[in-house]
């Protein structure tokens, strides 16, 4: 990496601003940020294969021992979906039918 006024190959971190890391150069002192940086983080396939385990029925903590992937990044992946799905549905007919079970208690 290089700075990009001096050319310096003298650079140093310097925080992060707007979620990307921030360089310092030691030589200049001039900030910059590398424009094209890496995306981090899980590939959609994987995102798509924990989400396909989670719906057959294992749990976070099995799919972070198989998969590798934080159980709180899984639980965060199904809100998200969670979101996109549609709110159920109002039924269009009320049901002219009902059941009551009865449940009696008793104090003694």
């Amino acid at each position: 990496m290089q700075c990009p006024d001096c050319h310096s190959t003298h650079i140093r971190k310097n925080g992060i601003k707007k979620s990307k890391q921030n360089h310092i150069c030691v030589d200049c002192r001039r900030q910059f940020v590398v424009p094209n940086q890496t995306r981090r983080g899980y590939s959609e396939a994987v995102k798509r294969e924990c989400l396909k385990m989670y719906v057959n029925g294992m749990g976070f903590r099995g799919i972070e021992r198989v998969k590798g992937v934080h159980h709180t990044t899984l639980i965060a992946w199904v809100k998200q979906v969670g979101e996109r799905l549609p709110d159920a549905y109002a039924p269009d007919k009320l049901p002219q039918v009902g059941e009551l079970d009865e449940l009696e208690t008793f104090i003694g």
